[in-house]
Order: C-alpha cells, then structure tokens, then sequence
C-alpha cells in the first residue's frame, strides 16, 4: 500500500494503527522525505482475507490518510491519482457541504483552501479530490454537472 501521510508528528503511527487493528501484520514500512507537505510512505503487510483489508481501508478513509496505491499479491487493486480543482462562484453560500458530498460519491475530498473576501462577492475553493484511476470520467462527469447546476466557474488542473 503507498500512503500519502500529511507530515506532521503522528501521522505514520495513525497510519498504522488501522492496519494492525484490523488484523494485517505489517511486514515492512518505507518512509521516503521530501514529499511537498505530504511524504509518501510505503506499507507491506499481510491479512487473512478481503474483508480485511476493506475494513483496513474504510478506517484509513475514516482517519483521512490518503491511500495512493494499493497492490495485492503483486497485482494492482487500485491506484488514486489526485486532481486539483478550483471552483469560482458562490460556492459557500450554494451549499459547499453538498458540492463536497456529491464529489465524495466516487472520490474523496483530501484538502480544501477556500478564499472568501466578503459575503456578496465569489469566493474561490481550491480543492484536491483523490479518486480511483478507473473512475476519473464520472468524477468529471458529477463536477461539470455541480459546476452547471450552481452555476459556478471550474478551472482544473492538467
């Protein structure tokens, strides 16, 4: 499993913790610096069956810790990949909590920078959404269609 951990003090041992909670042995962690706020963090560890490491995962998502990668007997089980987006318009007063629901029906909503200036002008929200490879076409698909319905400018990264 490849982590991306925020790098402040605790996160690799909360990062941990769900897998040995949920009965995966970790055989070896790799702890690489450098990371621009993040440092990617590389955990082997084995668990008895699926429903196992999907408990591993829920509970990582619960915590927040940002699963890049995950292989399972050398074979890819998935790969995220994060996006950036930045959204223009009244986004605080158009129900941001919902905008950030929808997104994380497919993905997940991982950092968020909001720049408000005063109440009847737009405000901007950045916002990097982490989402399965193999589903960035229906990310796309449910922001055009919030960006259309609230009427809001997108401007996202290449």
């Amino acid at each position: 499993m490849l982590l991306k951990l925020k790098d402040v003090p605790g996160s690799l041992i909360g990062a941990l913790n769900p897998i040995s909670a949920h009965g995966g042995n970790i055989i070896g962690v790799l702890h690489l610096r450098g990371g621009r706020g993040y440092v990617p963090v590389q955990v082997t560890f084995t668990i008895i069956d699926e429903s196992s490491l999907n408990l591993i995962n829920e509970s990582l998502r619960k915590e927040n810790v940002r699963v890049s990668k995950m292989e399972v007997e050398g074979h890819r089980y998935y790969e995220k990949k994060t996006h950036l987006f930045c959204l223009i318009g009244h986004v605080i007063d158009k129900d941001i909590q919902d905008t950030i629901d929808k997104i994380n029906e497919v993905g997940m909503v991982s950092d968020l920078d909001v720049l408000m200036p005063s109440p009847e002008k737009k405000s901007s929200v950045m916002m990097n959404v982490d989402v399965d490879k193999e589903k960035v076409g229906k990310l796309m698909e449910i922001i055009n269609e919030i960006c259309a319905e609230k009427d809001f400018l997108l401007i996202k990264s290449l």
